[in-house]
């Protein structure tokens, strides 16, 4: 029963894994943060200068104040694509779902926040100055297209909510399903022992 129940988290965290750390069409993969615009893939940075020039941000901000993002184009046909780049006010901060990832044609209308107007980026490097006044949620929008080809990304944002480790991975329904199947291998295996003892 333990190896089994053992088997069946390895699977489920196996399964899992691509999904544990991504905000929309941005995803983190060890220490690179990659923004998937249909079949094309972007590198993606964010930076705070005030916080720590050094530091790279994968999606959420942590203060207020300047910020920096860098598309770095890993597709080269990017390049001959024009890429706009906007940024829409959310009522509340990402879901941790699939949800997150799934264009709002609605939202996607609305006035933005900021935008980038569409153009083409031959040296494949894209990057955004901004200056965020106050803290709040957000959703950002790549779209590039040419010609009859169009795609777009949707990944959500905060700015100004400094991660608290423990509750910020409490917040990922994932994680939770994976301690909820760790603590119910561990009872399993107290009730195992506790068996086995008996017996003796």
């Amino acid at each position: 029963m333990y190896k089994l129940s053992r088997m069946i988290i390895v699977i489920a965290l196996l399964s899992m894994s691509s999904q544990l750390w991504a905000h929309g069409g941005v995803v983190s993969m060890g220490n690179t943060c990659r923004l998937l615009v249909g079949p094309f893939t972007i590198n993606f940075s964010g930076y705070q200068p005030q916080k720590n020039r050094s530091e790279q941000f994968c999606d959420d901000l942590p203060v207020v104040g300047e910020s920096i993002i860098v598309l770095d184009f890993v597709d080269r046909k990017l390049r001959e694509m024009t890429v706009n780049f906007r940024v829409i006010k959310a009522d509340g901060p990402p879901l941790g779902t699939e949800e997150d990832g799934k264009v709002n044609e609605a939202e996607l209308a609305e006035v933005p926040f900021f935008e980038i107007p569409a153009k083409h980026y031959p040296n494949g490097i894209m990057t955004i100055n901004q200056h965020f006044t106050k803290k709040g949620h957000f959703v950002g929008y790549v779209i590039v297209e040419d010609g009859d080809e169009k795609f777009i990304s949707r990944f959500p944002f905060s700015v100004g909510y400094p991660k608290n480790n423990i509750l910020d991975m409490l917040s990922n329904p994932y994680i939770v399903i994976a301690i909820i199947l760790m603590l119910l291998i561990m009872v399993l295996f107290i009730s195992k022992k506790r068996d086995e003892a008996s017996k003796k």
